[in-house]
């Protein structure tokens, strides 16, 4: 299933965007060797939340001198192990998806009715427990997909997990990015000089 895109013209886009912004400042803390993620909860213009991906409070991060994660230590050691997708059951951190819903919860704040704001779109896990906390909306600004091709199938149970959310609480969407449009601009001008 196709994300649908908050696009630059659409209503609200430049609200989306502030809020994702911030997001990108929280994934600046992330400490994981895999991908670095950021993730903000908001609800009436108010940040409930916020979280970035690492191990937990206190842990010993996933960093060279560190060795938090058995997992992100056989990323440094065997770089070509291929373990997008393998090996979660032996990784230590937490997504920045549920750390914003336990800082939320840490401090007694109800996220129900929340949107989330997350520069990764959220993996499987993470989707069903945004959905049991009943978040109005989720928007993201990179695409996620299930990386090993063994577990193929769970992109057909993912969609099928969107699609449910989106028919009982609404938003589910990839936010434009304006880079990318200044990009193509960009891109174009210059081929016009030529």
């Amino acid at each position: 299933m196709g994300a649908e895109t908050i696009e630059l013209t659409g209503a609200g886009w430049q609200r989306h965007d502030f809020y994702m912004r911030l997001a990108l400042v929280v994934e600046s803390g992330a400490k994981c060797l895999g991908s670095h993620v950021g993730a903000v909860m908001v609800r009436d213009d108010r940040v409930l939340g916020s979280g970035y991906n690492g191990t937990p409070a206190g842990y010993p991060n996933c960093t060279a001198s560190e060795r938090g994660c058995r997992r992100c230590a056989l990323r440094r050691e065997q770089p070509d192990a291929a373990l997008s997708g393998r090996l979660y059951d032996i990784c230590l951190c937490v997504h920045a998806e549920q750390n914003a819903m336990a800082t939320a919860a840490r401090f007694g704040v109800a996220v129900e009715g929340a949107v989330l704001y997350t520069t990764l779109q959220p993996c499987f896990n993470c989707l069903k427990e945004l959905m049991q906390v009943r978040l109005s909306g989720v928007v993201f600004r990179r695409a996620w997909q299930a990386g090993h091709p063994d577990y193929a199938w769970v992109a057909t149970e993912y969609d099928s997990l969107v699609e449910h959310y989106r028919s009982k609480r609404g938003m589910f969407s990839r936010l434009a990015q304006a880079e990318a449009v200044e990009a193509g601009v960009e891109a174009a001008e210059a081929g016009t000089r030529k």
